[in-house]
């Protein structure tokens, strides 16, 4: 008698129960009916978004139903309105929020602007990403895309040299800077006494691989920020980044990558190299998100993406790596935690995008890498944090199917 399932039955039965409990965290990223309504106002012309915003302010609270996603969209609403003439009561309140965010901005700019100099005095080239390239450089105004903080990227070679700059400077780095976390990481926060935030990247995204500077830095655009010269993605870099960011799980939850996207393909003087699009997407294996993100696009807001171009992209190559990884970026942190295998999966394919130039998979660098992300001081610790994983993987898996099968027995005879 077979006391234990085989492995393929267990990874289907896994697979099962992530579809069964998963259904809502696949589409969290996405926006809600009300949601949609808002980005349609803001984002729209004419009708469609009047429309929209008369359908949003009936049935929505400004006071009560706007949750963070959504109010940071309000500033680029008062604009779109404004723009169209529409007259409404609540148009006072949207005003004070858009020169709240202009305000802010403003400052934001400035200061930063001081930083990036600063970089750029010390002979590190700096490239805009995100709100303040996108609110330069397409938005065309500065108030209509609230921001944080500012992302600035820089040569991979150069991290060490920003970092110390920015600590003699005040910056504290979280977490604290290493060799680990430039070799795997993309990215390092920085807050500053005064409360500022300042995210200083090597790499465009988490798990980008090491070809990066080449693809990125020669097709970059001059902008200027608070009056210092630096350098922005091209729009079609822009785009990428845009939606390979956004379609991920985020708290906020982070709409605004919509608003981004349209921005970018909508701009009457902006030109998207569609073919560029997909060869970045094959080559950082990242076609899948892409796609859900283009797909969004296009069945919920009607963006002008051309049909070739869309069939191109649901036809990417997509491997179970590549879906597994999705899966794992699209689910709550508290629920990842309980995701051993799933969490195992998205960790291998970013090593194997982080190492894509090597043409064999080393298991010693891998181990390596999973040392850096479970903190574990020796191959000891982490064999022994592998294992104890394991053994709760195979556990829940097990009680979970025998519990959903005491269920369908009961179901059957109650």
């Amino acid at each position: 008698m077979r006391l234990m399932p085989s492995a393929g039955r267990l990874l289907n039965l896994y697979d099962k129960i992530w579809e069964k409990n998963m259904n809502v965290c696949r589409t969290s990223n996405f926006a809600t009916g009300r949601q949609e309504l808002l980005l349609r106002a803001a984002v729209s012309k004419g009708q469609a978004a009047a429309d929209a915003w008369q359908e949003w302010s009936r049935t929505a609270d400004i006071e009560k139903d706007v949750d963070r996603g959504s109010f940071r969209l309000l500033p680029l609403l008062y604009v779109n309105l404004q723009q169209m003439g529409i007259d409404d009561p609540l148009m006072g309140r949207l005003k004070g929020i858009y020169r709240q965010s202009w305000s802010k901005n403003q400052t934001l700019f400035h200061d930063m602007a001081k930083v990036v100099d600063n970089l750029q005095s010390s002979g590190i080239e700096t490239m805009l990403l995100k709100g303040a390239a996108l609110s330069l450089l397409y938005y065309k105004n500065n108030g209509a895309r609230p921001m944080a903080d500012i992302d600035v990227l820089i040569p991979r070679a150069k991290a060490r040299l920003a970092h110390d700059l920015l600590i003699a400077a005040c910056w504290v780095p979280t977490p604290a800077f290493n060799e680990g976390l430039l070799e795997y990481d993309h990215s390092v926060h920085f807050t500053n006494p005064h409360g500022q935030e300042f995210d200083l990247h090597w790499r465009l995204f988490h798990g980008c691989c090491q070809d990066e500077e080449n693809d990125f830095w020669d097709g970059a655009v001059p902008v200027k920020m608070a009056g210092v010269a630096a350098l922005a993605p091209n729009p079609t870099d822009m785009l990428f980044h845009a939606i390979i960011h956004g379609v991920v799980w985020n708290p906020e939850p982070p709409i605004r990558w919509v608003a981004d996207a349209m921005s970018l393909i909508h701009s009457p003087d902006v030109e998207i190299d569609w073919t560029r699009l997909v060869a970045l997407a094959k080559k950082y294996r990242v076609g899948l998100r892409l796609k859900k993100g283009m797909e969004y696009l296009c069945t919920r807001f009607q963006t002008e993406i051309p049909q070739a171009v869309m069939e191109t992209v649901r036809h990417l190559p997509v491997t179970y790596l590549e879906k597994m990884e999705y899966r794992f970026l699209m689910t709550p942190l508290d629920i990842r935690r309980n995701r051993p295998y799933n969490t195992f999966c998205y960790h291998l394919f970013v090593y194997r995008r982080l190492t894509s130039k090597n043409r064999w998979f080393s298991p010693g660098g891998f181990a390596g890498y999973l040392k850096w992300v479970m903190h574990a001081g020796s191959l000891t610790a982490l064999l022994y944090r592998l294992v104890h994983r394991g053994v709760h993987l195979i556990k829940s898996v097990l009680l979970k199917g025998v519990a959903e099968n005491d269920n369908r027995k009961h179901g059957a005879f109650s």
